[in-house]
């Protein structure tokens, strides 16, 4: 009896000291969480670090490194670089235009005309930054403190949801990965709607501050573009001039323009227009160039179709979004259409790119 006490009262303690265990082990685990927040991934440690060294940094942004950065605390990041840019020290010259924030931070950037609101004097300070307004912001940056580079050259971001880039912010995508301030998030994908750590916007920051650094060293009057092509970026700007002003008129079989065309015959009279010479039919244009798999088509290339899954019968030019314009047939007119379902989905044969 006096056993079965014993092993009872030992089990009871056990339980007892177990129970009092749980809220340190838990309370231990949250702070280690914490901890975790407040340390730069591996990746951001060395940069983040140098960043704090040139006094980069707001203190408002010190810490919780991978959280998501907000419109206001991007806008102080901002600031401080336009600081360390352009050796001017910022000042408050204007009336707040924002009924919901104070910050002068955030008055100043819209000053110098890096942010905007959102309307009705609202600014939406604590919405997190999607990655292509941050872009924007960056790029604006850079221009209001070194007004004088020259920003005139086009260049193009290959991404393959490039399509998906809002307008208002495709050049400043495209320069800053000309200039290999920005990248994707793997799998050839910018993704432009996704938020931005802090983390990654101090190391965007500062990659901006260095590129700049490195120009004033060389006395050159712009950033050096080691990525995407001068030269394709018109093409493409071209190609679309060209190409609004084909569409609605007729289709006629053997015919190459100015004021009717067939399928091959459009593919051939718009690259003639660039100075790049084409096969006249659709089977031999659809053996030039390089191969497109269908997932990374982007505005120029050739798309071809074959009905019996074997020989190509019809051309067109991709244009993004998942569609092409092409010359359809008898009895219809230059169009646009999409790959993404119905007949051309159907008969998709495979893509060539032209444009170098």
């Amino acid at each position: 009896m006096r056993n079965r006490l014993n092993k009872f009262s030992f089990a009871l303690l056990s339980a007892i000291i177990a129970m009092m265990m749980i809220p340190l082990i838990t309370y231990a685990d949250s702070s280690l969480s914490q901890l975790n927040e407040s340390i730069p991934s591996d990746w951001a440690k060395e940069e983040i670090d140098e960043a704090k060294e040139i006094n980069l940094i707001p203190e408002s942004i010190l810490g919780e490194y991978r959280n998501s950065i907000t419109r206001e605390e991007f806008c102080e990041l901002a600031v401080e670089l336009y600081e360390a840019l352009s050796g001017k020290e910022s000042t408050l010259q204007e009336t707040n235009p924002f009924t919901d924030t104070q910050n002068t931070k955030v008055i100043i950037a819209n000053n110098l005309g890096i942010v905007n609101g959102i309307g009705n004097g609202m600014f939406d300070p604590n919405n997190m930054v999607t990655r292509e307004a941050i872009s924007v912001m960056v790029y604006r940056t850079l221009k209001a403190s070194k007004p004088e580079y020259d920003y005139s050259n086009l260049y193009e971001s290959t991404f393959t949801d490039n399509y998906i880039i809002s307008s208002w912010a495709q050049e400043a995508v495209s320069y800053l990965y000309s200039v290999e301030v920005i990248n994707g998030v793997g799998d050839n994908l910018f993704n432009p709607v996704g938020e931005t750590s802090r983390e990654e916007a101090i190391v965007l920051v500062k990659r901006m501050y260095e590129k700049v650094l490195i120009a004033e060293k060389d006395s050159r009057n712009g950033l050096v573009a080691t990525r995407g092509s001068t030269s394709r970026m018109k093409n493409i700007t071209k190609l679309k001039e060209l190409i609004s002003q084909e569409i609605g008129k007729p289709y006629k079989w053997g015919a190459t323009g100015p004021d009717s065309y067939d399928c091959s015959g459009l593919v051939y009279s718009l690259f003639g227009k660039l100075g790049i010479s084409l096969p006249r039919v659709s089977k031999s244009q659809a053996k030039v160039g390089t191969y497109v798999a269908k997932e990374n088509l982007v505005f120029g290339d050739l798309v071809f179709f074959a009905r019996d899954g074997i020989n190509v019968n019809h051309s067109g030019i991709y244009i993004g979004n998942g569609e092409f314009v092409h010359a359809p047939g008898k009895g219809d007119v230059v169009s646009i259409t999409t790959l993404m379902s119905g007949y051309f989905a159907d008969n998709y044969y495979t893509a060539r790119r032209i444009l170098p």
